[in-house]
């Protein structure tokens, strides 16, 4: 009989932002998943909240470990920063429904890397092709020489750079924040400098 094949988690989690202060503060260090999740250990994947997928952090998987439900610990249940097993349990139902002792779970162990000071849209991210706008600021600033952007597109990149994306957006506006940071990406790419 053939396998199932499972998810595959390559580029970003998502989290219920009901989590996200838990995690940050290293309270909740792994996510249980119903179903059969697939993840390198060691790989750096976004852990991005909903419903307003941001980018919160960018975490690497530490372990990635299939159970049946009844198998799940008080120990699983801390780290998913619960206070037993029941509590968490309660919780996976409500998110997927009632589940039962012989059903599989996937429990996913992460440490959180690098946190984002302001969020990053996901949609940006992908835009990006993954690429951080403080990483294209930064690129952008190396390479100003060789790459011909007009003046506003300096400014917004040298205000991501200095003083982070929550600011750009704040002081340029959001649409024009995300042209700059696809024209400077492509500008990049371009020049083989991405």
């Amino acid at each position: 009989m053939k396998k199932k094949k499972g998810v595959q988690i390559r580029k970003f989690i998502l989290i219920d932002s009901a989590y996200k202060s838990r995690i940050l503060r290293g309270d909740k260090v792994t996510t249980v998943r119903y179903g059969n999740y697939e993840a390198k250990p060691g790989s750096e994947v976004y852990l991005v909240v909903t419903p307003s997928d941001t980018a919160i952090a960018k975490v690497r998987i530490t372990k990635v470990e299939r159970k049946k439900v009844r198998e799940l610990t008080n120990k699983d249940a801390r780290l998913d920063g619960f206070s037993d097993v029941k509590e968490l349990l309660r919780e996976l139902n409500k998110i997927y429904g009632e589940l039962y002792g012989d059903d599989e779970v996937t429990v996913i162990g992460f440490e959180v890397v690098k946190r984002f000071r302001d969020g990053i849209p996901l949609r940006w991210l992908k835009g990006l092709n993954y690429h951080e706008p403080d990483e294209i600021a930064r690129l952008y600033l190396e390479n100003r020489e060789r790459l011909n952007f007009n003046r506003e597109t300096d400014f917004i990149m040298r205000r991501i750079y200095n003083e982070g994306l929550g600011k750009a957006v704040r002081t340029f506006g959001p649409k024009r924040v995300q042209q700059a940071l696809l024209k400077v990406y492509h500008g990049l790419y371009a020049e083989g400098l991405i």
